[in-house]
């Protein structure tokens, strides 16, 4: 995700969003050993290096974001897929049309899929998947649930193998909302019985948990399943991610050859390892603070537009990207510079004018400024404790409270007005918008916002140039309306080792591998 923020915000960006930064591992039996090359006339073993834990919930894929695909899409299928130019493609679907009225789906499914537990493919282990869309631990549910701008009304079986999808607003691209872990399929003993899922997974992927060679927390390999549906799609006969918290032995794990790919790198070991090795990078994931009380119930002075916005403008974006991250974006907006409906015009806009901040905030009856409490679960990144200076400047306090325990930090989001961290939003953000920032959980106290409304759901409803159109209002709203306050766009960083791997391929701007794509060095 971020480089210095992401070491500590990083628990807060896995479980809440969206992107980036911020990783889970599934499977059946034991399956072959790790050395089981010759099976399938593959490569032999991939080993990746990771810097977070992916499977610290359990199995269970919808209990994280996006961004945790790279593991789960070995073990899980999903109904659609993000390609490596962030296009959404049909997988576990052979065909998909949407209604006139743009309020239904409708899925015809793959035939011959099995899952893990034995069982195949069908339109009712597929409704018993969606239907749990109403439990709010799921994170990749986040955008379907009930008042999400992308909620399912209805999921019916209409046949053994057609799937129909009502909506609760039109969808014009509706299956946008079901790529990678959104519409990722559990088999039908998985998702009867969710508690099976900490120790066990149940898919339909090309790879099984191999247990045997499996220590939770540490290290997950996965063996290749050569009878799914998909196998000859990916290449290793075995793929195993190793859990390296510590930055610096994450780079070495790379530099010296124990691991083939690692990330996410932290920026402080970027110039070593490309030194090395070599270096991909990857865009999308914007770090900041959203506005989780639009409303003042907890700080009275952010119901006024007026104060959101003199924190944009009280923001010096480029000092802090100068000083902290050298080869970040500075950006004034939340959707990344590829990302269609960014407008560059935003950031001139809300360029840096301590000025004008002061005004706004005299404006809206702070001519002295207030304060703000920000719950932090440690210390503060580098980034909060530079805003905290600049704030100062014109008059905004940020104070900041430690707190002993996650849980205590997650509840934060009700009882203080801004959040921080690095936010993968990739290359869909109206997803991330109604499924996170306004019909999520960044929304802590379940603000509404017209223009906001007004333009997501014509972003939600539409295809094409007035998407496109939509997708621009939906920005410029969200900046105007000051639902968050960027600092930079950064980066996601992996290393590879280019004798033994070709250069890794990420999912468009999501901000994550895709594990189909990585392929010995030719």
């Amino acid at each position: 995700m971020s480089r210095s923020t992401t070491s500590r915000a990083s628990a807060a960006a896995i479980a809440l969003a969206a992107a980036t930064a911020l990783a889970a591992c599934g499977g059946g039996s034991s399956g072959s050993s790790a050395s089981g090359g010759s099976a399938s006339g593959g490569a032999q073993a991939l080993t990746v290096g990771l810097s977070s834990d992916i499977a610290p919930k359990g199995y269970d894929p919808i209990l994280y974001s996006q961004g945790q695909s790279t593991f789960y899409a070995g073990l899980y299928d999903s109904l659609f897929v993000t390609d490596k130019d962030g296009k959404t493609q049909p997988s576990l679907v052979s065909s998909f049309s949407t209604s006139p009225d743009k309020m239904q789906l409708t899925l015809k499914l793959r035939d011959g899929v099995t899952f893990t537990d034995g069982s195949t493919l069908d339109s009712s282990v597929v409704k018993q998947n969606l239907d749990r869309r109403t439990d709010t631990t799921l994170t990749s549910y986040g955008k379907l649930r009930p008042g999400a701008a992308a909620e399912i009304k209805d999921v019916s079986a209409a046949d053994p193998q057609t799937v129909v999808i009502t909506w609760a607003k039109p969808q014009a691209t509706g299956e946008d909302n079901l790529t990678d872990e959104a519409g990722m399929i559990i088999g039908p003993k998985g998702v009867a019985d969710t508690k099976t899922l900490q120790t066990t997974p149940d898919g339909s992927g090309p790879y099984t948990l191999d247990t045997g060679k499996t220590t939770k927390g540490s290290t997950y390999t996965l063996a290749k399943d050569t009878k799914a549906w998909n196998a000859k799609t990916f290449v290793y006969n075995t793929v195993v991610y190793k859990i390296i918290t510590q930055a610096q032995s994450l780079a070495n794990a790379v530099v010296s050859g124990q691991v083939d790919v690692a990330g996410t790198l932290d920026s402080s070991v970027i110039d070593l390892v490309s030194s090395k090795k070599k270096v991909v990078k990857d865009g999308g994931t914007i770090v900041g603070f959203p506005v989780a009380d639009a409303v003042g119930k907890t700080t009275p002075a952010f119901a006024h537009v007026e104060v959101r916005q003199a924190l944009n403008y009280g923001t010096d974006r480029e000092a802090l990207v100068k000083e902290l991250h050298p080869g970040a974006q500075a950006t004034a907006q939340l959707f990344p510079s590829e990302a269609t409906g960014f407008d560059a015009s935003l950031n001139t806009k809300y360029a840096y004018n301590p000025t004008k901040a002061k005004q706004l905030l005299a404006q809206a009856g702070y001519p002295n400024g207030f304060s703000i409490n920000q719950a932090v679960l440690g210390q503060p990144t580098d980034d909060q404790v530079a805003v905290q200076k600049q704030w100062q400047k014109i008059g905004v306090t940020l104070n900041f409270q430690t707190v002993a325990s996650t849980d205590a930090f997650f509840s934060a989001v009700t009882t203080t007005p801004l959040l921080f961290g690095p936010f993968g939003v990739g290359n869909t953000p109206a997803g991330f918008v109604a499924g996170v920032l306004y019909g999520g959980f960044m929304n802590g106290q379940h603000a509404t916002d017209p223009n906001i409304a007004s333009s997501l759901g014509a972003a939600l409803g539409s295809t094409g140039s007035d998407r496109d159109a939509a997708l621009k209002k939906l920005n410029a709203a969200i900046t105007d309306d000051g639902w968050y306050v960027p600092l930079y766009e950064d980066y996601i960083y992996y290393g590879y080792d280019s004798s033994k791997v070709a250069a890794p391929v990420y999912s468009g701007t999501n901000g994550y591998l895709l594990l189909s794509e990585i392929k010995p060095a030719s």
